[in-house]
């Protein structure tokens, strides 16, 4: 369930910063010499690394919330 909602909003965040990216794709291009805005080679990794950097922000938590019993975590608060 926390992976899920994870995954959601960051394929949401992913969605809106690479559409951003490919919008100012002519404005980065007319600071940077020689490179391509919308490069694949480039924005393929960078978009597999962040997933994999906000699934693995996600995953640790999820996986010590599950270890808790839940009545004890209801008691806790």
């Amino acid at each position: 369930m926390i992976l899920r909602e994870a995954a959601v909003l960051l394929a949401t965040g992913m969605a809106i910063g690479l559409a951003a990216t490919l919008v100012s794709a002519p404005v980065l291009q007319s600071m940077l010499y020689g490179a391509s805005g919308r490069n694949p080679a480039v924005l393929a990794p960078v978009c597999g690394v962040v997933a994999l950097a906000g699934l693995v922000a996600a995953w640790l938590p999820a996986m010590r919330a599950s270890g808790i019993e839940p009545m004890q975590a209801l008691r806790a608060e």
